[in-house]
């Protein structure tokens, strides 16, 4: 039997249609399953405590050597709707950013839309993931995840979406996360399991968004809405094209230092690899 794999996943809603079939032991055989927020994650597959994660996609340029699997990610073609820029100011007045501390990919692609969409140059500090803490001492706040889908605003306050405007800007969508390996652990076996669990995850949507609550609060409807209309698991050449410009953008704005080539894992050529299963599956 193949060694056992240390898989880390986010515990956001974004990502529960992708790990079901995992979640509810295919691969238990093979597979550890972990939750962590995305920059535990990071840290955790680069201390080594992690075999394969569900990375934030600016941390390829910080981990080299990864491997990613193809067809798979966190993906959004145009709202991402729970990647929020939070003021109280018009993002060209914004003067200061309180970025999340949960975020790695979100907190580089508010700097790069300043820079490239509303032409301004504010100052990123440590935010809190207390949202009025953070909007007590900076302008503005990056908000991700549950607490961005489900939480309400302050009074006063509106939120730009990251997703909405990187593809408004760009016209291409975009890629939060993808399942990134140290290199050689992924095979055909645990591919076949990844893709699997998502095609199993695109099947059981209402299931999901049912079950699932945020501090003890279900809101079934929310959930299901979200996931059907907003957040994409595959993986294809326009969103590695979209992992490409934003990285290139990244390492202008000197928050890496520099784009790396994107390695998928077992040789495949593209992204875009999918079974004729992946194009009947439903998606999520």
């Amino acid at each position: 039997m193949a060694d056992r794999v240390r898989i880390g996943a986010v515990g956001y809603l974004n990502t529960r249609a992708l790990i079901h079939g995992i979640a509810g032991g295919l691969g238990a055989e093979r597979i550890e399953l972990s939750y962590d927020v995305p920059s535990g994650l990071a840290r955790d597959l680069a201390a080594g405590h992690l075999d394969v994660a569900l990375l934030p996609v600016i941390e390829l340029a910080r981990q080299p050597g990864l491997e990613v699997v193809p067809g798979l990610g966190i993906v959004t073609r145009g709202a991402a709707r729970s990647v929020l820029l939070v003021s109280r100011r018009e993002p060209a007045e914004v003067r200061s950013v309180a970025l999340d501390p949960e975020s790695r990919t979100s907190n580089g692609l508010v700097q790069v839309l300043f820079d490239r969409v509303w032409g301004a140059a504010p100052r990123f500090v440590a935010g809190s993931t207390d949202l009025a803490e953070s909007l007590a001492d900076c302008d503005a706040a990056v908000r991700i995840g549950d607490k961005a889908l489900f939480e309400p605003l302050p009074a006063g306050c509106r939120a730009w979406d990251l997703g909405e405007t990187w593809t408004g800007a760009t016209g291409l969508p975009f890629v939060w996360a993808v399942w990134a390996a140290r290199a050689g652990v992924v095979d055909r076996e645990l591919y076949r399991m990844l893709h699997e669990s998502r095609r199993r995850g695109a099947r059981a949507v209402d299931e999901i968004a049912a079950a699932y609550a945020w501090r003890g609060h279900r809101d079934p409807e929310l959930s299901a809405r979200y996931l059907r209309e907003h957040i994409l698991h595959r993986l294809g050449g326009a969103e590695v094209r979209a992992i490409e410009l934003y990285l290139a953008e990244a390492a202008r704005l000197g928050l890496i230092d520099a784009a790396p080539k994107i390695a998928m894992a077992l040789g495949e050529r593209s992204a875009c690899h999918e079974t004729a299963a992946d194009r009947a599956a439903p998606t999520a």
